[in-house]
């Protein structure tokens, strides 16, 4: 991969008035920057310098609501401006503007590669009518200074065309940027969200081992499925056997819907204030917990989820056989550094984490994951041989009982509390 503009892949200045200077109103109105679409990349970057790393700080990260004035009416726009001496032109400050929601606040440190924001048309883009998302980009000596030429920051020319390749897009072949929540992201507002997202389900408690959901999880399933923004779903193991872990994915298919993603998540589960792992499963051996992990996507995948593996790259090379199980279910793998291993497989790579607020719509930070492979299709579940549900130790037939089941999840009946369920092989 390869960013050579705000963009990875390719980026495309569309109208001959999305140009930067005088290129507006038959020449007789000056546009102070260069209108960028990212086409294989929606999140905007902090650019390079004719291929030179440059750093900077945000000093700007707002929404401006005053529409009396149109050359500073940017909608959601962030300002970096760049540490000292870093290139020979009079830049000082390199303007984002018109973009859908931010991705940092104002303070953080950022330098080429890093997320700010995402591509919109917020503001006073085109007058207030804008039919395209975009990043009106503009470069100044000073912060309230004239617009100077933007083309060494945007990587491509002043004109009309499509730069770049899609074999430049972000380690992808999707380049979708996705997110992922649970309680931690308090209410969202769905309806603001601008990714899918991937989901809790639940949790085991680190102590009792008692399966829990996660607080938010009624809350998040019905937001994201009605705003089209569900992608997937995931649990926290502490499954400390094979049995366990089956019945963490039976208990999440007593609450969510199948036919989409479900990921084991496998890291420690607490660390002590000296760096002590004390949870419940962190005494695990590699062998022990690789075989939870697969015994939980045996069972997801006969429940009719696509299963897969989330951890972070330390934590796969060291206590879980990541790439052996890769080989069958999808992998999700998290490492923030620049330059991470990329040798290890991957579907989704978790490359970062906003600022507070850094996604319309959610107020904590929240995790920035990107599809750097297309998801596999799901393919038809294996359906189980014999489901038994029994009611007051009345066992139902299994055609009856799978009717029960698809009732009790419609209104969100509790396995073991208002019935009890399983499935019996063979």
């Amino acid at each position: 991969m390869r960013l050579a503009s705000i963009f990875y892949g390719r980026v495309q200045v569309v109208y001959s008035w999305g140009r930067y200077g005088w290129t507006r109103g038959g020449g007789k109105t000056w546009h102070g920057g260069i209108d960028l679409v990212g086409l294989d990349d929606k999140t905007i970057h902090m650019p390079y310098y004719k291929g030179k790393k440059i750093t900077g700080k945000v000093v700007r990260a707002r929404i401006v609501l005053d529409h009396s004035n149109k050359t500073w009416e940017w909608g959601y726009y962030v300002c970096v401006q760049l540490d000292a001496d870093q290139t020979p032109d009079a830049v000082n400050f390199l303007y984002f503007c018109h973009c859908s929601s931010l991705l940092v606040q104002v303070g953080q440190k950022v330098s080429s590669g890093d997320a700010l924001a995402v591509m919109g048309r917020t503001g006073n883009a085109a007058l207030g009518d804008c039919p395209y998302d975009h990043c009106h980009l503009e470069v100044r000596a000073t912060a309230t200074g004239r617009g100077l030429d933007p083309t060494a920051y945007a990587g491509c020319d002043n004109a009309v065309g499509v730069y770049g390749t899609a074999e430049d897009a972000a380690p992808t072949e999707t380049g979708e940027t996705v997110i992922d929540v649970s309680y931690h992201q308090g209410v969202i507002n769905w309806t603001k969200v601008p990714y899918r997202a991937l989901v809790r389900i639940g949790y085991r408690g680190y102590g009792t081992g008692a399966l829990m959901k996660d607080e938010q999880f009624n809350a998040n399933l019905a937001g994201a499925k009605a705003n089209n923004k569900l992608l997937g779903f995931y649990f926290f193991s502490q499954a400390i056997t094979e049995d366990e872990a089956r019945a963490e994915a039976d208990f999440c298919a007593s609450l969510a819907p199948t036919g989409y993603p479900l990921f084991f998540d496998s890291e420690w589960g607490h660390t002590t204030k000296t760096g002590v792992h004390d949870g419940r499963a962190d005494n695990l051996t590699k062998a022990q917990r690789t075989a939870c992990a697969r015994a939980f996507c045996v069972r997801a995948a006969a429940l009719g989820y696509q299963p897969g593996v989330y951890t972070f790259t330390s934590f796969a090379t060291a206590n879980i056989d990541y790439e052996g199980l890769c080989k069958d279910y999808i992998g999700w793998l998290a490492d923030t550094r620049t330059n991470y291993d990329t040798t290890l497989p991957r579907y989704i790579h978790q490359y970062s984490q906003t600022a507070k607020g850094g996604v319309q719509g959610i107020g904590p930070e929240t995790d920035l994951n990107r599809i750097v492979k297309a998801l596999p299709t799901l393919d038809k579940p294996a359906e189980p041989t014999h489901q038994e549900i029994w009611l007051d130790h009345v066992v139902l037939p299994n055609a009856a009982a799978m009717e029960f089941y698809t009732v009790a999840k419609k209104y969100g009946l509790d396995n073991d509390k208002a019935y009890h369920a399983k499935f019996v092989e063979g």
